[in-house]
């Protein structure tokens, strides 16, 4: 092998490298972009930032990513480039490798993707490590030439964009792009079949519910009225488990159906904000809502109609 063409194939792989991890970096800005609240969270489950910074700190996050991405996939791969993803990937790698030593019970996912993705600890280890090879291989025979100010240009404006899509995304009705509950998927395939059962037969409501909520709680003497006090097989809630705020919910919201806990990390991933319903027919979940059904949809439910 001549040393051009051991050159070219250096070239070669720096530049594959470079653009598959910028990919994944955009990727992964807009799944945290889609649930800015939700990868605050994250970051203050694991201890990065005090809550008061995480949103903010997030957007900071997000808004990076997408420049460092775009700059790869311009092939801008220059120190000032290459070094800040090195270290990225070092650092979500080492996230990953906690994890797996030390995994949570309640961790959603880990964090690199948002809630969107979940991932074991082994999964997440085995990615970031293969991402981290990406960035290290990235720096095979680097261009030469200056980069101009036009490719540059692109790439902050690729994180302005991200970053301003991120600010707004909490408004927009993104909620099933943003989480993995969605028509025409299985109960099963979310693990929600796990704690309840009765969802593999039949058609019946789920609530996703704060407990600690104000108004969900004046809203469960309307699902009481219309669909729970004549069908308590027909609705069913999920939530956080904690047992204080479960005595106090019982006693001062009354629900007439079963709220059963659900850990977290099965939870998460199904909302941006609470509550939020969706129908499930045989398994197969048909409907979402944001926010608890009206009272069209629960009288139908309580007279055994299909809504």
């Amino acid at each position: 092998m001549t040393d051009d063409t051991r050159s070219r194939a250096a070239t070669a792989l720096g530049t594959v490298s470079g653009v598959l991890l910028g990919l994944v970096l955009i990727f992964s800005a807009w799944a945290k972009a889609l649930d800015p609240e939700g990868f605050a969270l994250l970051i203050v489950e694991r201890g990065l930032l005090p809550s008061a910074l995480a949103f903010w700190g997030g957007i900071a996050v997000i808004a990076f990513e997408a420049a460092l991405g775009a700059c790869l996939v311009l092939n801008l791969r220059r120190p000032a480039v290459l070094v800040p993803a090195a270290l990225l990937m070092l650092f979500f790698l080492a996230l990953s490798a906690w994890s797996y030593v030390y995994p949570s019970q309640e961790a959603s996912s880990c964090g690199c993707f948002g809630n969107l993705i979940a991932s074991s600890p082994g999964q997440a280890l085995a990615r970031d490590a293969v991402l981290m090879g990406l960035a290290l291989l990235a720096f095979a025979a680097r261009p030469r030439r200056a980069a101009g100010r036009l490719r540059p240009a692109l790439a902050a404006l690729a994180g302005l964009v991200f970053g301003a899509f991120a600010l707004a995304a909490p408004s927009l009705p993104l909620d099933n792009l943003a989480t993995r509950l969605k028509p025409g998927i299985t109960a099963a395939s979310l693990r929600i079949d796990e704690i309840v059962p009765e969802l593999q037969d039949g058609t019946r409501l789920v609530l996703l519910l704060d407990r600690a909520d104000e108004q969900t709680r004046g809203e469960i003497a309307r699902v009481n009225e219309k669909l729970a006090l004549a069908r308590p097989d027909a609705v069913f809630a999920l939530a956080r488990p904690d047992d204080a705020l479960a005595n106090e919910f019982q006693w001062t919201a009354g629900p007439a159906f079963e709220v059963r806990d659900a850990p977290q990390s099965m939870l998460k991933p199904l909302y941006r904000r609470l509550p939020r319903a969706f129908l499930v027919e045989n398994g197969v979940i048909v409907k979402v809502w944001e926010g608890i059904p009206g009272d069209d949809l629960l009288v139908a439910l309580a007279e055994g109609r299909t809504p």
